[in-house]
């Protein structure tokens, strides 16, 4: 737990420095500080193109068994991910946040297409691991939480048949199978929407049986019960959303390596036409 919080923490600070150099080196872009052809701004061309086709020693690495007796693929990945930022920063500094030749515009735009579609790749990937560095979520695992919450709910208020029958409703609708991926997506925006709702009624529920339970018994703590409650609604969507996470992580993968050969081919052919001309 402590390792994943010092892990979100260095995350975090490192996209706010990577953000604050962006904003540097965009408000200073028309100080020709740097030129692309020569010194300092030639070498981070050189080193930023170099640092991203490095990227590559990472799925290679699940292949290749030498390199993963060497460095874990877990450090590899982690290498991966800052090779992944650190290198494009350096080419956008190397172009000094300008356009030039059209040769020079189609490498530049294919790196951010593969930047960008680095972003989202990361995104869906926290969504399916335990954080970035942890190991990957289960479909068992999550309906186990999901049915946890809801025996915990039951507990507190004696296995009451209305709260039962409630969140059997939910669970069923929730969790039915998805019959595309375009519906599921929807599914889960609903879901995302309906989730106040849904814990309003929840409430509603257990407010009722307070009401008539109350001369009988000492009830749970109001606060005790409304985050009860909001971590079944939050468990109960986290399930409904991983099976189309990782639908979208498939697809994600598929582009993902396609776009990098793209950009790994207009970068050479870049390169080959700022050296021959």
């Amino acid at each position: 737990m402590l390792l994943n919080l010092l892990n979100t923490i260095r995350s975090h600070f490192f996209s706010m420095a990577v953000l604050a150099t962006l904003y540097f080196g965009w408000l200073h872009r028309d100080d020709n500080y740097l030129s692309a052809e020569t010194g300092t701004g030639y070498l981070l061309g050189i080193v930023g193109g170099s640092l991203m086709l490095t990227l590559l020693l990472y799925p290679l690495s699940k292949r290749i068994a030498l390199l993963s007796r060497l460095i874990p693929i877990r450090y590899w990945f982690g290498i991966h991910m800052f090779l992944g930022v650190v290198g494009p920063v350096m080419v956008l500094f190397h172009s000094n946040f300008q356009m030039g030749s059209t040769n020079s515009n189609i490498a530049l735009f294919s790196m951010l297409l593969v930047a960008g579609s680095g972003v989202i790749g990361r995104y869906i990937y926290t969504h399916i691991h335990h954080g970035l560095y942890g190991t990957r979520v289960t479909l068992k695992e999550l309906k186990q939480k999901t049915e946890d919450e809801h025996a915990e709910l039951l507990k507190l208020y004696a296995s009451d048949e209305k709260l039962n029958s409630l969140l059997e409703g939910m669970e069923e609708k929730a969790l039915r199978p998805y019959t595309s991926l375009t519906k599921s997506i929807i599914h889960v925006i609903y879901l995302a929407i309906n989730s106040h709702r849904a814990k309003s009624k929840v409430l509603r529920v257990l407010k009722k049986s307070h009401m008539e339970d109350s001369e009988d018994k000492i009830l749970p703590d109001k606060k005790v019960v409304a985050q009860l409650v909001k971590h079944y609604t939050l468990a109960l969507r986290q399930t409904a959303a991983f099976k189309v996470y990782e639908r979208l992580f498939s697809l994600w993968h598929i582009l993902h390596l396609p776009l990098f050969f793209m950009m790994i081919i207009t970068a050479i052919i870049h390169i080959f036409a700022v050296h021959m001309y």
